[in-house]
């Protein structure tokens, strides 16, 4: 039997990007619960830094999902301005 604790936080996606980049940056978001609350946690950087941590909190699921599903198609868009062009990691 498995005893969830209520204190830690539960991912329920999660998804890690890379580009192909000199130096291999990275993008890695995923959505947890924690207490009733949902969490869409962001880190990036490259291969040998995190350059960026974010948080955003939301009180209802639907929304949290929605933030986190346009977050990975900006990222992973092929038409987007910026020149990091980012593509899922292989498994």
């Amino acid at each position: 039997m498995i005893q969830l604790n209520l204190f830690e936080p539960s991912t329920i996606k999660f998804d890690h990007l890379v580009a192909d980049t000199a130096r291999q940056a990275y993008y890695k978001v995923w959505l947890e619960s924690l207490m009733g609350k949902y969490l869409v946690r962001k880190e990036s950087g490259t291969k040998k830094y995190t350059l960026d941590k974010r948080i955003w909190k939301f009180d209802d699921f639907v929304q949290a999902e929605k933030f986190y599903i346009r977050k990975v198609k900006e990222k992973t868009n092929p038409n987007r301005k910026s020149k990091l062009k980012y593509n899922f990691a292989k498994k």
